[in-house]
């Protein structure tokens, strides 16, 4: 029953165009990341790949929550729209429902993190990147913003259970986007409150600009694995307060 619900899943979204809208965000970011820094000297061309992992989740702070949103909204929108929620549930269950859809936005999740990271290593190949490129740095790139996304994905599906308008999901993820990016500005301990930007503390590369000289040089640091738990930990309180709000919904 729930292959089935799935595969339904999917021929909605083939209608839908998610795949194009997935992966439109994940090119959005690869492409802003490109023209944030100026990697042309030896010396910038040396960081590159730093540069690149640094710049990858400033950008997904500002453009995922908006993203994820679009996403969850679109995946309930059809239900919405339809009318269709007490039909579904004579045909399947409630049970099948969320985690049809729940597995269609992991799967189309799964799909931008994949389009950044080989936009990452492209992006260093093009540009002519002399530092090796890290696996373990691009593994925890991958790992962060999967995780980040799924628990906005959560919070913006659930968003879209509770509210009849799917706007809602869209403002208040325009409205995360900006806290979010205001925290990336702000000391560290003041991300770790701004779930919307997780992006930025769970950032492996640290940045210094000398305004004298104007040469910018990134640091690896060592990964913050507590922080990652608190995402998983708030993504599975959002992914249960979806499941209860499918079981629970009147129709």
């Amino acid at each position: 029953m729930m292959t089935r619900s799935f595969r339904a899943e999917l021929q909605k979204s083939r209608r839908r165009h998610d795949w194009l809208v997935a992966a439109g965000i994940a090119l959005v970011v690869v492409l802003w990341a490109s023209v944030t820094y100026d990697l042309d000297t030896p010396e910038e061309l040396a960081s590159c790949y730093s540069a690149l992992y640094f710049a990858v989740p400033l950008m997904n702070a500002i453009v995922m929550p908006v993203g994820m949103a679009a996403l969850a909204s679109r995946i309930w929108d059809s239900e919405t729209k339809g009318e269709t929620c007490k039909l579904l549930f004579t045909l399947q269950s409630r049970e099948s429902l969320f985690c049809g859809k729940a597995a269609l936005g992991m799967l189309e999740n799964l799909l931008v993190c994949l389009i950044e990271v080989a936009g990452v290593w492209a992006l260093g190949l093009w540009k002519g990147s002399t530092q090796a490129p890290d696996p373990v740095r691009f593994g925890w790139l991958f790992l962060c913003a999967f995780l980040v996304n799924a628990m906005l994905y959560f919070f913006s599906f659930y968003l879209s259970l509770r509210f009849r308008n799917q706007v809602t999901a869209l403002a208040v993820g325009f409205c995360g986007a900006l806290i979010g990016l205001f925290a990336a500005y702000m000391p560290t301990w003041f991300g770790y409150f701004v779930p919307f930007g997780y992006y930025v503390p769970l950032n492996g590369v640290l940045m210094n600009w000398d305004r004298d000289t104007r040469i910018t040089t990134f640091y690896l640091t060592d990964f913050r694995w507590w922080l990652l738990g608190v995402t998983v930990l708030l993504g599975l309180l959002c992914a249960a307060a979806c499941r209860r709000s499918i079981q629970t919904k009147e129709v």
